[in-house]
């Protein structure tokens, strides 16, 4: 979730919700809803939202998930 990413950057610099806001044009309710999980930024915002907290766009998108055993998902059958 990008959510969790978005929070961590902007508590690291300080930054409260309406401040991060005012920097990208948005309200501080915007912001909540991205950390909450219940938005998710365009991409428009997702370059502004890099730029002002210091990370690259691909900090913010989420990771594919490699450490995923090759079992995982089967079940064995109880004997």
């Amino acid at each position: 979730m990008i959510g969790p990413t978005i929070k961590a950057a902007r508590q690291a610099r300080g930054l409260t919700l309406a401040e991060l806001g005012n920097a990208l044009g948005v309200t501080r309710q915007y912001v909540q809803a991205w950390e909450a999980g219940r938005r998710n930024p365009s991409r428009k915002y997702l370059r502004a939202l890099a730029e002002v907290l210091g990370l690259q766009v691909t900090d913010l998108l989420p990771q594919p998930n490699h450490n995923r055993p090759a079992s995982a998902g089967h079940h064995r059958r109880s004997q």
